[in-house]
């Protein structure tokens, strides 16, 4: 297994959110992590039937490859969680019928 990625709509304040995204590190640094970002990206679109405005990620502020990799996406940092982690969001663009 290369990685996995888990995400979905959180309760809490209305946003998908992408709760883990992991890539095995023997396969760090070869582009699985941008074209999974990629990929959840495009199929979180595809669902998005009711509006929801933004996905959110948070990542460990020390970790580049994450921090690369999500910004090549196009999400922008946002904050420092409570918690401790790098948050960055997605603005999902509203369909046009």
């Amino acid at each position: 297994m290369v990685g996995f990625a888990m995400f979905g709509i959180d309760r809490d304040d209305n946003n998908y959110w992408i709760y883990r995204l992991m890539i095995d590190e023997m396969h760090q640094g070869k582009g699985y992590g941008s074209a999974a970002v990629k990929l959840v990206v495009e199929k979180i679109k595809r669902m998005n039937t009711n509006g929801i405005p933004t996905i959110m990620i948070g990542y460990n502020q020390e970790n580049e490859g994450a921090r690369a990799a999500y910004k090549k996406a196009g999400f922008m940092e946002t904050e420092i969680a409570p918690w401790g982690e790098q948050l960055a969001a997605y603005k999902l663009k509203a369909e046009v019928h």
